[in-house]
């Protein structure tokens, strides 16, 4: 059965790799799987479809916010969160977003700014708290974090990297990243479990995702 936020979550997908400018419904439609007449059911037309992506990233940020106080319970599932939409943009989506949508793009630029802005400040406790190591500045952190993780995305958009190659090396990354960040007292603390379903949630966003360049 359809319904419209799954099909956000599928339009989604398509955006994040081809953009939307050169789309009509009818090839939003055919990339979803869904008739056009049954796309027409749940949006108006392509400026409903773009409203209710750009609404779906506002509405994660606003839902997982970043907790003012650090604690380390919550450093997990608050990374995966930020990594997870550091891999939900592109150049692509953003670029289309601010030529056709100026006042949506500001939007979006304003809570991702202030939700990486939160983010900064989380990790300089976690510093503070000897969870994180403080070698490297906060901003470092995040902007490495973010390096690595679209690098690898760049490379199965431009067809370098298989799915199955760039599986591998985001978990490659994310082991990499949590060995990187983390104090030995942390690394020892962690809870192996967490991390495995961590790294599963990234990579199932992922693999279905990306498996529409394919």
């Amino acid at each position: 059965m359809i319904d419209r936020k799954s099909l956000i979550i599928k339009l989604n997908r398509v955006i994040l790799i081809d953009g939307f400018q050169k789309l009509s419904m009818g090839k939003l439609a055919a990339a979803v799987n869904v008739s056009r007449a049954s796309l027409y059911l749940y949006f108006k037309n392509k400026d409903d479809v773009v409203q209710a992506v750009v609404a779906r990233h506002l509405k994660f940020m606003a839902e997982h916010p970043v907790p003012k106080h650090f604690t380390t319970t919550s450093f997990l599932p608050i990374w995966l969160d930020s990594l997870l939409l550091m891999g939900l943009t592109t150049t692509t989506f953003m670029t289309d977003l601010q030529k056709a949508y100026p006042v949506l793009y500001q939007e979006f630029i304003a809570a991702d700014q202030a939700y990486f802005e939160d983010l900064k400040a989380y990790v300089a406790a976690g510093q503070q708290a000897d969870f994180i190591l403080d070698v490297f500045s906060a901003d470092y952190v995040l902007f490495q974090a973010q390096a690595l993780v679209r690098t690898v995305l760049d490379q199965v958009r431009a067809g370098q990297l298989s799915l199955n190659q760039a599986e591998d090396y985001l978990a490659a990354t994310l082991h990499l990243q949590l060995a990187g960040l983390l104090t030995p007292n942390s690394q020892a603390k962690l809870d192996v479990q967490q991390v495995v379903g961590f790294e599963q949630t990234v990579l199932k966003e992922f693999r279905e995702a990306y498996a529409l360049i394919s």
